[in-house]
C-alpha cells in the first residue's frame, strides 16, 4: 500500500529547534494534539535533497491552523523554507538516503491562558524521515471497495489532521483482506455510497473527456497532488459517482505528493469476490501526460539550489 503511515521513524527528528534521537523525543501530556486530536500533518517527499510541492503542503497546514485558532510560530519550519532545506538535509545526511519521506507534524500545544485571538500560542512540531515507497506496477493498482465507510472529518474542504482514526483502519481493513502489496482501498461516503478516497491517496477519473474528483463535501483530504494538478492547468470537475458510473469511467488513478499520478486497473468488490471494474488507466494519454508532468516537476525541484546558513 502507497503511503502506509509507520511508527519507525528514522534515527534523528526535529523536534521545537533540535535534532534528537527518536527514543528519545518527547511532547507534553496537556498537549491537545495528544489528547484530541488536536493538529495537523503534512507529509511531503524529496527529490535531489529537496522537498517537493512544499508550497502546496504550507499552504494547507497554515490554513488548518488558522482555522483551529493555533498560532504558527515565525520560527517554525511551516515559516521558514530555508531552515526547512537544511533540517532535511541533515536528516538525509544522517541516514545515508539521498531522497526520502517527511513527515511535518505540528500540535497544538496545551491551550492558551487570559484573552487572545489565537486558542494555542504554544504548539509544538517535529519532523521525521522514512524511506521512499517502491515504485507501483507500471500497468497499474488495484482497488478494493472497504467496508468501512468514510467519516466527514473536521470541516470541508478536509484538512491533514492527527484525527485519522478512520483511514488507519481502512488501512488495516485492507491488510487483513488482501496480500497484494500495491493493493489500495477505497472508500465510499457514509451516506449514499459515494466514491471518496483511499485511506492514504486521492483518486480521480476520466469521465466524458473530463478529469472528475470526489466531491468535497464527502470528506476527501484537500489533496495537494489535486490542487498541482490544477496549476498545471488541467480543469477538474467536482462530482459524486456511484461504484456504477465510476466503473464506466475512461481511466482511473491514485494521487499524492509521494508517489504522484498512480494508474488503476481494477476494481474489486467489498468481499473481494468479484472484479468489478477494468481500466486500462496506465496508456490513457491524459495519465500519460500526467506522468511526464510529475517526473518533470521532480526534476526541476532537484535542480533548485541554495545557499545554506550557518545554523545546521
Amino acid at each position: 500500500m502507497t503511503e502506509q503511515p509507520t511508527d519507525a521513524p528514522g534515527r534523528l527528528i526535529y523536534l521545537n529547534g533540535r535534532l534528537v534521537p527518536a527514543e528519545e523525543a518527547r511532547i507534553s501530556i496537556a498537549d491537545h494534539g495528544l489528547l484530541y486530536g488536536l493538529g495537523f500533518f503534512e507529509t511531503f517527499r524529496t527529490s535531489g535533497g529537496k522537498p517537493h510541492l512544499w508550497d502546496q503542503h504550507r499552504r494547507r497546514l497554515l490554513e488548518a491552523c488558522a482555522t483551529a485558532r493555533i498560532e504558527v510560530p515565525r520560527g517554525f519550519l511551516a515559516h521558514d523554507e530555508l531552515k526547512l532545506r537544511e533540517i532535511v538535509r541533515a536528516q538525509l545526511t544522517e541516514h545515508g538516503v539521498p531522497d526520502g519521506v517527511f513527515r511535518y507534524t505540528l500540535t497544538a500545544g496545551a491551550p492558551a491562558t487570559g484573552g487572545g485571538k489565537a486558542s494555542y500560542t504554544e504548539p509544538s512540531e517535529w519532523l521525521a524521515l522514512r524511506p521512499l515507497p517502491p515504485s507501483a506496477p507500471a500497468e497499474g493498482v488495484s482497488l478494493r471497495v472497504l467496508q468501512l465507510r468514510r467519516d466527514r472529518g473536521e470541516w470541508t474542504p478536509r484538512p491533514k489532521s492527527l484525527n485519522f482514526a478512520n483511514a488507519l483502519l481502512g488501512g488495516q481493513e485492507l491488510r487483513r483482506r488482501c496480500t497484494a502489496s500495491h493493493d489500495e482501498g477505497l472508500f465510499l461516503a457514509q451516506d449514499g455510497g459515494w466514491v471518496v478516497e483511499s485511506p492514504w491517496q486521492n483518486v480521480a477519473w476520466v469521465a466524458g473527456g473530463r478529469c472528475c474528483f470526489p466531491d468535497p463535501a464527502l470528506g476527501a483530504v484537500a489533496g495537494t497532488c489535486l490542487q498541482w494538478l490544477r496549476e498545471c492547468g488541467v480543469a477538474l470537475q467536482p462530482c459524486r459517482a456511484s461504484l456504477e458510473e465510476f466503473c464506466r469511467a475512461e481511466a482511473v488513478v491514485l494521487l499524492n505528493s509521494v508517489r504522484g499520478v498512480t494508474p488503476v486497473r481494477a476494481l474489486w468488490d467489498a468481499n473481494d469476490e468479484a472484479q468489478i471494474g477494468s481500466w486500462e488507466s496506465s496508456g490513457h494519454p491524459l495519465v500519460v501526460s500526467l506522468g511526464r508532468e510529475w517526473s518533470a516537476g521532480l526534476q526541476e525541484t532537484a535542480s533548485i539550489r541554495f545557499k545554506p546558513s550557518a545554523g545546521v
